[in-house]
């Protein structure tokens, strides 16, 4: 892989198609290629693909990423392994084709989306191009049959992401030399040309470090006051035992019966006060966090529009050099 290409991430579910575009981008096979396709989960790759391809005379690296999005849990070393991948690349990342099934948009893909956001960053979305797999011969013969597909959470994105969207053709419905499989890649390759700047490895590693920072104070936090809970907890229950031993002796004629039973429920009641206060804190701690992270992504934004803007004041005088 040569560090000093662009970078081209495939990501999605696992079983989404994102394997097979990129075959089909390689011009290669696309149940036999480069990438290994599967849409077994249990032995589906937890390493990236990498391969090279070439758009319009410029070299990029392509990678494909292990299932990251997967219901399951995702480990660290699955996402340490892409981070690890991008940040090998000193250009940056191009283009992020986001490969999904078009009947499955649902809330866990939209999950995907926030995925996406969290792991690269908020920046990241301003270089998704969304690609549609597993669609019907209609749907790939005539955009406008898939745009007349979308629910309203499809507009939404698409509209979020500036309408870049492509279909990855189905090789059994037209085969590679056909005339509309070349359409369909050739309308994704040429978003990836047009694809303004690149996001860089400096942003991903301070997108990296921020949610880092965020998830051991979150932790700290969660663990703090869990700790306060379980003290307070400890100390209402010798309270009420003591106090229930000492009326024991005081009144030693109180039924045996009913006794335990007023606390019980007493100590129950007291219990479940507790448990809704550090529902309570907890949540309070997430608005909070959520306000912060909610500054993080304008800031970051706003890092991201202006290095954009350095890129075309560069990309003009190199221009203006050049005449």
């Amino acid at each position: 892989m040569n560090v000093a290409n662009p970078v081209i991430l495939l990501v999605g579910k696992t079983g989404s198609g994102k394997s097979t575009l990129g075959n089909l981008l390689l011009e290669e096979p696309h149940d036999d290629g480069t990438f290994y396709v599967s849409a077994d989960m249990e032995f589906v790759t937890q390493v990236c693909g990498t391969a090279t391809i070439t758009i319009d005379g410029i070299n990029y690296n392509i990678v494909d990423t292990p299932g990251i999005f997967d219901t399951q849990k995702v480990t660290d070393e699955v996402f340490n392994e892409i981070a690890r991948m991008v940040q090998k690349c000193a250009y940056g990342v191009k283009a992020i084709l986001f490969v999904f099934e078009a009947r499955r948009f649902t809330d866990e893909q939209m999950n995907v989306l926030e995925g996406i956001r969290k792991f690269l960053g908020e920046g990241a979305i301003n270089y998704i191009i969304a690609i549609f797999s597993h669609t019907t011969k209609a749907q790939i013969s005539d955009r406008n049959v898939m745009r007349k597909a979308w629910n309203q959470p499809v507009r939404s994105f698409i509209n979020e992401i500036e309408n870049r969207w492509g279909i990855s053709p189905n090789s059994d419905y037209f085969p590679p030399d056909h005339s509309i499989h070349k359409a369909r890649l050739g309308e994704i390759r040429a978003f990836i040309s047009g694809m303004r700047g690149v996001y860089t490895t400096e942003l991903l590693e301070k997108s990296r470090q921020e949610q880092e920072k965020a998830r051991h104070q979150q932790e700290e936090e969660e663990r703090r006051i869990k700790q306060v809970y379980l003290e307070s907890l400890k100390n209402e229950t010798r309270k009420e035992s003591q106090e229930a031993f000492k009326r024991q002796l005081e009144e030693p004629n109180w039924k045996h019966e009913v006794k335990p039973k007023c606390e019980e429920d007493l100590r129950r009641q007291k219990q479940k006060e507790a448990e809704e206060q550090f529902n309570k804190s907890i949540e309070k701690m997430r608005q909070e966090q959520k306000v912060q992270q909610e500054q993080n992504r304008q800031d970051r934004e706003n890092a991201v529009n202006k290095f954009k803007q350095m890129m075309d004041s560069m990309q003009q005088n190199f221009k203006k050099q050049q005449e």
